[in-house]
């Protein structure tokens, strides 16, 4: 017999509040709009059931049940293929089964607006890139092909926009949902020789950056910026855009010490919160306003629990 949504051995233990509440929502969405069971994942030797995991037979039988569209669905999976094909790597498991992932969150989103005629111009140059005039180039999983850091690193997507200048800009996005920026410290002469030279840091900055908090945002802000220094794709300059929960500590506080570094903050690194972009949708950009409702029904409105959350704030597993 399947248990209820909202069970608590569906839950995790070391969930903090907030992970808590959109685990739970994953769940909800999960059982009452998908009408798919609960899978389940392997701990100590064993399984365990999870709220958030859709099972391994729902998405047999209905491929792209974890996207919010059909559109997104299938730009996923032939993406993904592609990905594969050129030696890169999409974890399908968190593709396709895992709710509280931002992996299929970026699909959907992305998905959608590169289906639009003008590829969401008007959603890319209120949220992006303001100086946009066109949207030449948009794509999820995305990395250069050229490997211009030598870590073969990428960006959750990648928008190049083109300004009435004729000149090509690049965004690299990093999306969020409750998952934390890896605090695992990476270090090498290649990142240090872009911070100093490509123009976008303040001289003798990097050592603080290479910290926990900030170490993978300044990462994704040295592929934007040597992207750019490259000239990968005919890009001229780069810009990173968070996009995450509104209420997302972590990536704030990394953003202030990756802001403290940058000599213009401004235009090289921001936040996006997705409640700002469903709003504009909701106001006419891009997708149609029931895609926003749909969108936030699925990510960012929590069903009232009555019942007993962690308060702490500890780092919790994305499963």
């Amino acid at each position: 017999m399947q248990l209820s949504w909202s069970d608590p051995r569906l839950s995790v233990a070391s969930d903090t509040r907030r992970t808590a509440r959109y685990r739970l929502l994953q769940s909800w969405y999960r059982e009452q709009v998908l009408g798919a069971g609960y899978g389940e994942y392997r701990v100590n030797g064993g399984t365990r059931p999870l709220g958030s995991l859709l099972s391994l037979r729902d998405v047999k039988e209905r491929p792209g049940v974890n996207f919010l569209t059909l559109t997104a669905a299938d730009y996923a999976m032939e993406r993904a293929e592609l990905v594969q094909a050129a030696g890169g790597a999409v974890d399908q498991a968190r593709l396709e089964r895992n709710m509280l992932s931002s992996l299929p969150m970026a699909f959907s989103i992305f998905g959608e607006l590169r289906a639009q005629p003008d590829r969401g111009l008007d959603v890319v140059r209120a949220f992006l890139d303001p100086h946009a005039v066109a949207v030449d180039v948009m794509e999820c999983a995305w990395r250069p092909a050229v490997d211009v850091l030598g870590d073969r690193s990428g960006f959750d997507a990648a928008v190049v926009t083109r300004r009435a200048d004729g000149r090509r800009h690049l965004v690299g996005v990093e999306v969020k949902y409750t998952e934390q920026f890896n605090h695992t410290i990476y270090n090498s002469d290649g990142y240090r020789q872009v911070h100093e030279y490509s123009g976008w840091f303040h001289p003798g900055t990097a050592r603080p950056l290479v910290g926990p908090a900030t170490n993978q945002l300044w990462r994704t802000s040295l592929l934007a910026a040597a992207c750019a220094q490259r000239g990968v794709m005919g890009v001229e300059s780069a810009s990173v855009v968070i996009m995450c929960l509104g209420e997302d500590p972590d990536a704030a506080r990394a953003l202030a010490g990756v802001s403290a570094a940058l000599r213009d903050p401004s235009e090289h690194c921001r936040i996006v919160s997705l409640e700002s972009f469903v709003a504009g949708v909701r106001e006419g950009l891009g997708p149609q306003a029931h895609w926003a409702d749909a969108f936030a029904g699925r990510y960012l409105d929590p069903p009232f629990i009555e019942a007993e959350m962690p308060d702490d704030d500890s780092a919790s597993l994305e499963l």
